[in-house]
C-alpha cells in the first residue's frame, strides 16, 4: 500500500510538472510564477482568509434582518404542579406541553450595525490587498530561486572549465616530470589543485540542487531530478545601466503596492471600530412579537350542559325535641352538569393560542465603564494600525533604497570584475607558458589560477545580484517580472 501511495504521489507530481511547464517540461519564469499563483500553499491560505472576511461582511448585513426562533417542550409531572392551561394547582400525574415562536427586530442600535458593515467591508478590502501582497512575495521568492539556479548553472560551467584546465596542465606536467624536466612536487601541487577544483565543482552542483529544490517547494511540487528551467539571455550589467532613481520608484510603489494599500485600509477599519464601540453609549430600541400555545392531558373539552334531578331526604318532627317523626319525605333537587370528553392535543394548541407584541428600550446608565474602556481599546488599536502603516512605508523605502544602492554597486563591481577577469585570463595563459618552460613553479601558477577563479566568481555574483536588484526595482514600479 505504501509503494502504491508513493507511486500515485510521484505520478501526481509528474502530472503537475507537465501541467505547469511547457511541452518539453522546461519551466520559464512566467510559467513558474503563474503556476505558483494557483498552487502555492501560502497563496491558497490568503485566498481563504479573504473568503472569511467576505462571510463576515455578508453576516454583518444580515444582522439587520429580524430574528425568528421557535421552540417547544413536553414533560411528565407527578405530584403537585400548576397546570399550564388552567393555571390551577393540581396533585396528580399529568403530561403537559407547550410551543412558542418569537420574532425580534432591531430598530435602533446606536448605528453599530451600519458601522460594523462598513468596518467589515474595509477588512475585506484589506484582505484582498494582503492576498495580492502574498502573491507578490511569492513572485519575488520565485525570481530569487530562479536566478540562483541560473547562477549555480554558470558557476558549474566555470568550475568544470577550471577543473578541465587543471587536469590538462597536470597531464603536461606529468610528461615533464617523467622526462626529468620538473620536480615531483610540481605534480603533487597540481594534483592538490585538481582536488580543490573537484571540490569547487561538487559545491556548485550542491548549490544548484538547493536552488532547484527551493523553486520546486515554492511551486508546491515534489523533488524531481527532471526539473529544468529555461536559460534566458540576461543582458550584461554594463550594457543595461540603472536608469531610475530610488525616490521615483518609492513614489510609484507607495501608490500601487498592495501591502501599503492593505495597511491604509486597516487604519480606516480601526477608525470605524471606534464608531462601533461608541455606539454602545446610545439607547437600543427593538420590536418583538410572539405566539404560543399549551396542552395538558387533564384538560377536558366541554361540549354542553344538562339539567339533573335528584331527591334529598328530609326528616320532619312534631315537637322540637324530635321524638315524634312524621315521616321521611323526599325533596327534589335540580342541578346542571357539564358534558365533556377528551381534549385532543392539536385542538388544545389551536384553542390556547396566545399572541404578543411589544417594544423594548434599553438605556445604558452604568456598566462598569465597559463602553468607555472598549472605546479606549479601539483608539489604541487605531494608533497601532497607523504605526503599522508607517512601518510598512518605512520598510518599503528602505527596501527600495537598498535595492537601488545594491544595483548601482553591483554594476560598478561587475565592470571592475570584468576588467579583472580579462587581466587574470591573460596572466593565466602567460603563466601556463612559463610553467611549461620551467620559469615559474606550480605554487606561483596555482596562485595565478586562484586569482582567475576568484575574479570569475566575483563577475558571476555581480551579474546576478545586479539582475535581481534591477528586477526588484522593476517590480516596485509595477512592471511584470520577467527575464
Amino acid at each position: 500500500m505504501l509503494a502504491a501511495c508513493l507511486s500515485v504521489a510521484g505520478a501526481a507530481g509528474a502530472l503537475a510538472q507537465q501541467t505547469g511547464a511547457g511541452t518539453d517540461n522546461t519551466w520559464s519564469l512566467e510559467e513558474a510564477i503563474d503556476y505558483a499563483m494557483r498552487n502555492n500553499l501560502r497563496v491558497q491560505q490568503s485566498q481563504l482568509n479573504k473568503s472569511f472576511e467576505a462571510v463576515d461582511v455578508r453576516q454583518a448585513k444580515l444582522n439587520r434582518l429580524p430574528s425568528i426562533n421557535a421552540g417547544g417542550n413536553y414533560s411528565y409531572n407527578a405530584g403537585s404542579f400548576q397546570d399550564p392551561v388552567t393555571f390551577s394547582l393540581e396533585t396528580q400525574d399529568a403530561r403537559t406541553s407547550s410551543v412558542q415562536a418569537g420574532l425580534s427586530v432591531p430598530l435602533f442600535m446606536g448605528f453599530q450595525q451600519l458601522n460594523q458593515i462598513k468596518q467589515n467591508e474595509l477588512e475585506l478590502q484589506a484582505s484582498e490587498q494582503e492576498a495580492l501582497s502574498v502573491q507578490n512575495d511569492i513572485s519575488i521568492q520565485i525570481v530569487t530561486a530562479y536566478l540562483n539556479i541560473l547562477f549555480a548553472t554558470e558557476l558549474i560551467k566555470t568550475t568544470d572549465l577550471q577543473r578541465t584546465l587543471t587536469q590538462q596542465q597536470l597531464e603536461r606536467t606529468n610528461v615533464l616530470f617523467k622526462a626529468g624536466s620538473v620536480a615531483e612536487n610540481a605534480v603533487l601541487d597540481l594534483q592538490s589543485q585538481l582536488a580543490t577544483d573537484e571540490l569547487n565543482y561538487i559545491n556548485a552542483q550542491n548549490q544548484l540542487d538547493v536552488a532547484r529544490l527551493s523553486l520546486m517547494q515554492l511551486l508546491n511540487l515534489p523533488y524531481s531530478q527532471d526539473f529544468r528551467i529555461e536559460v534566458p539571455e540576461i543582458p550584461e550589467p554594463d550594457q543595461n545601466p540603472v536608469l531610475v532613481n530610488g525616490n521615483e520608484v518609492y513614489d510609484i510603489a507607495v501608490q500601487t503596492l498592495p501591502a501599503i494599500k492593505a495597511a491604509d485600509l486597516r487604519v480606516l477599519s480601526a477608525a470605524t471600530a471606534i464608531e462601533v464601540a461608541q455606539g454602545a453609549y446610545y439607547p437600543r430600541l427593538s420590536l418583538s412579537a410572539g405566539i404560543s400555545s399549551r396542552y395538558s392531558n387533564n384538560s377536558r373539552f366541554v361540549y354542553g350542559r344538562e339539567t339533573t334531578v335528584s331527591f334529598l331526604r328530609q326528616e320532619l318532627f312534631l315537637d322540637p325535641e324530635g321524638n315524634q317523626p312524621i315521616g321521611n319525605p323526599y325533596v327534589k333537587v335540580y342541578g346542571v352538569r357539564s358534558l365533556n370528553r377528551d381534549y385532543p392535543y392539536f385542538d388544545q394548541l389551536k384553542d390556547n393560542i396566545a399572541k404578543s407584541v411589544g417594544l423594548s428600550l434599553q438605556i445604558p446608565i452604568f456598566n462598569g465603564f465597559q463602553v468607555r474602556n472598549n472605546v479606549q481599546r479601539a483608539r489604541i488599536s487605531e494608533q497601532n494600525a497607523k504605526l503599522n502603516a508607517d512601518i510598512a512605508r518605512n520598510n518599503l523605502r528602505q527596501t527600495i533604497e537598498q535595492a537601488y544602492v545594491d544595483a548601482v554597486a553591483s554594476q560598478r563591481r561587475y565592470v571592475a570584475a570584468k576588467q579583472q577577469v580579462v587581466a587574470a585570463e591573460k596572466n593565466y595563459r602567460n603563466a601556463e607558458l612559463r610553467l611549461n618552460s620551467g620559469v615559474i613553479n606550480t605554487i606561483d601558477f596555482n596562485l595565478i589560477a586562484s586569482t582567475l577563479r576568484s575574479a570569475q566568481s566575483s563577475l558571476l555574483q555581480a551579474k546576478y545580484e545586479y539582475t535581481f536588484k534591477l528586477k526588484i526595482l522593476d517590480f516596485y514600479q509595477g512592471k511584470k517580472l520577467s527575464l
